[in-house]
């Protein structure tokens, strides 16, 4: 799997991202036979190598254009160029992003949000060079390291605003910031719906064979480099997926005809496994671990549920990795009538094994009085699995 890793230096905005994919390789001929195509007059655009400390990277150089666009305006230009499909999808769903955004933060329905900066052409160079620039380099997955903000205000043409910028928090709302002591905007709102479009998996980055670096500049003099820093490389084929937790407890002192209805709100409550099991404890005693797979997101949350549910007085937390298949869940038509079934499909896109749904063969075997193993094996043989 191709990866890119995100590693914000001193923050993130979109032409740093366009200036860092193209110092990683991405031919800026892509980028310049995809902005010919956008029907407006285009400002002046060019890469250039340049310096920050002992950094050497890429900074675009544009040209100060006056022209500025409405939402509508950008998604209609979007829809109509020739261009692939997945470079318009993510143009627009990053641009949706900034929109829910800024009208969360206006308290405006969303059709009804203005721009103000953003409404700038500048915007729509961004959001569609970036999303050329991932699908060209054929990215399949993207993770970012902690997103650095600036304190205090800054200055806009609309007037005083708090730093970061309101629709900057809100975007990055449960991603891994960093504040700096600087009086700058370090991260932009066009920035952070990059981040949150593309980075999916909050966790860290897996390991990976590196095949290209790039660093896109910015201007800012600090004692840091104004830098975004990218790595592009590609990760073992069995290497894992995700980081998982796990929750552990023993219990001896509980009433066992309460665990199933335990575990069923356990997974109700979003829990990725669920399994209790016996086991001996001290003295002999018998007893039975429960054991919990949770996300990073939902661990306080099930750890005191936990608590709660449970005679426990303490809980073991670990961190694990998982692999998982990629699922899809489709509906076949049988002489019982429709059955769902779960295929799973490896990172390559091959089909490597079936499931019938146990939920269906009951259903069918309680209906119709037959055992839920002849139902089964039925059903099997009429769709040859």
């Amino acid at each position: 799997m191709k990866i890119l890793y995100l590693d914000p230096i001193l923050g993130i905005s979109g032409d740093m991202t366009i200036s860092a994919l193209l110092d990683a390789g991405l031919p800026f001929a892509e980028i310049e036979g995809l902005l010919k195509k956008i029907p407006l007059p285009m400002p002046s655009i060019s890469p250039r190598k340049m310096r920050q400390g002992m950094i050497e990277g890429t900074h675009l150089d544009i040209a100060e254009s006056h022209v500025h666009l409405s939402p509508a305006e950008m998604i209609a230009i979007i829809d109509d160029l020739a261009v692939e499909e997945p470079v318009k999808k993510d143009a627009k769903e990053i641009l949706d992003i900034i929109l829910e955004a800024e009208s969360c933060v206006h308290g405006v329905p969303k059709e009804s949000t203005h721009l103000h900066e953003l409404s700038h052409i500048d915007t729509l160079i961004d959001i569609l060079s970036v999303a050329k620039g991932i699908h060209f380099l054929g990215i399949d997955k993207v993770y970012a390291g902690p997103i650095p903000h600036g304190r205090g205000t800054i200055k806009t043409a609309h007037g005083i605003i708090p730093n970061p910028p309101p629709a900057t928090v809100e975007i990055l709302k449960g991603y891994n910031v960093v504040f700096l002591e600087l009086p700058v905007e370090l991260t932009t709102p066009t920035g952070a719906a990059i981040v949150k479009h593309y980075v999916k998996d909050n966790g860290k980055c897996p390991a990976m064979k590196v095949h290209a670096m790039g660093y896109g500049l910015g201007t800012y003099e600090t004692d840091r480099p104004d830098a975004l820093r990218v790595f592009i490389g590609a990760t073992d084929p069995y290497s894992t997926d995700e980081e998982v937790w796990v929750i552990e407890t023993d219990l001896d002192d509980m009433e066992t005809e309460y665990l199933g209805s335990v575990t069923e709100r356990l997974k109700a409550h979003s829990a990725l496994d669920v399994l209790y099991f016996p086991v001996y404890m001290k003295k002999g005693r018998p007893g039975v671990r429960l054991s919990l797979t949770v996300s990073g997101e939902r661990l306080k949350d099930l750890v005191e549920l936990v608590f709660l549910e449970t005679s426990t007085f303490g809980v073991r937390v670990r961190k694990e990795e998982r692999r998982v298949l990629r699922r899809e869940v489709r509906t076949v038509e049988t002489a019982y009538g429709p059955v769902q079934i779960k295929d799973g499909f490896d990172d390559k896109g091959r089909l490597l094994k079936s499931h019938i749904e146990f939920e269906d063969v009951r259903r069918i075997a309680d209906e119709k009085g037959l055992p839920y193993r002849k139902v089964l094996e039925d059903i099997k043989k009429i769709l040859s699995l």
